[in-house]
Parts: C-alpha cells; structure tokens; sequence
C-alpha cells in the first residue's frame, strides 16, 4: 500500500490563506474531498493523511467528518 503522509484539504480565500503568493498561484484554489481521488490511482496512491492547513477548532471539525466519509483518508494530522 503507498500512502501520501502529506495532504491537505481547504476551501482557499485569500483572507485566511495570505500566505500563498503569486509564486505558488497553481493551488491557489480549493482543494476539496473529490479533488485528489482522480489524481490517486494514476500515480499508484492508495490512500491519504490529510494534515491541517490552519490551526482551528473550526478546520478541525471541518477536517475529521471527512475521514469519516472517505476511505482513502487514512488519518489526520491535527496540528
């Protein structure tokens, strides 16, 4: 099994994710729940630990129902 140990999910504005410049204008975008299981199976990836991109409560209660409804989302890196 090939794991990603390194994934994140966010709904990008620019207000809470100012950090991401011109420079890394390629994920300046949403990265939802349907997004990365297309890009999985092509490059061999069974599954994902999703980690956090911010360090709330609020992406915390975001993040962890979608563990639940996915099974490719292995675990959760809380932050």
């Amino acid at each position: 099994m090939r794991i990603d140990a390194h994934h994140h999910f966010w709904q990008y504005t620019a207000a809470e994710y100012g950090r991401i410049d011109d420079a890394m204008a390629s994920i300046r975008r949403g990265f939802l729940s349907a997004d990365p299981e297309a890009e999985m199976r092509p490059a061999g990836i069974d599954a994902v630990i999703s980690v956090q991109a911010r360090q709330t409560l609020a992406e915390t209660a975001w993040l962890l129902p979608k563990a639940s409804a996915h099974y490719w989302i292995h675990a959760c890196r809380l932050t």
